[in-house]
């Protein structure tokens, strides 16, 4: 048995060593990016659970609209430029009003899905755009402080223009109203 344990805590170590080579001899874009997505993962992953909420909220919100008084009243007017502008505001828009109308739950839940994702991806990229136009060549140290709304995080990279300090500011937004949830992201590079 205490064999088996000295395999596992060694295996353990050889792990972690391995992972430490590899984050060392890797391009220090790539390491900032590997350390930003590990960073937001639970983050997106919240990001998506408030809106999928949103999302049946909003489903919510035009069966309720088209059971009021004030839909009949329009429709009844012939008022249909009226309807669908308070019907796309209640969705959030003409695409999230297609999406809430023409699919089930499970469809909304999986264009959610990829809704989200595509976002996480384009805002990687995004970061990962100004890291490599910044001309980064390594990475001399990183810190993370977690908030209330996200993270701040603050690494200090070497350039091919000297030494700079890259700053990721992140905070959580919408949700609250028609507005979807989302995170915002700003990065600077001094």
């Amino acid at each position: 048995m205490k064999f088996i344990r000295f395999l596992c805590y060694n295996r353990t170590i050889a792990t972690r060593l391995h992972e430490e080579i590899i984050m060392t001899n890797m391009n220090p874009v790539q390491q900032i990016t590997d350390s930003l997505e590990a960073i937001f993962a639970p983050m997106d992953a919240e990001v998506l659970r408030a809106t999928k909420v949103w999302a049946r909220g909003r489903v919510a919100a035009l069966k309720e609209f088209k059971a009021s008084e004030e839909y009949k009243v329009l429709n009844a007017k012939g008022a249909w430029g009226g309807v669908y502008d308070k019907l796309f505001m209640i969705a959030g828009g003409k695409t999230w009003h297609t999406v809430f109308t023409s699919r089930n739950a499970a469809m909304i839940d999986e264009f959610v899905e990829k809704n989200c994702k595509a976002t996480a991806a384009k805002r990687n990229a995004s970061i990962t755009a100004k890291l490599v136009k910044a001309g980064v060549s390594e990475v001399l140290s990183q810190t993370y402080t977690r908030t209330k709304d996200g993270f701040d995080g603050t690494f200090v990279v070497n350039t091919n223009k000297g030494r700079k300090v890259v700053t990721i500011n992140t905070i959580r937004a919408g949700g609250y109203n028609i507005q979807c949830p989302h995170l915002r992201v700003l990065v600077h590079v001094k």
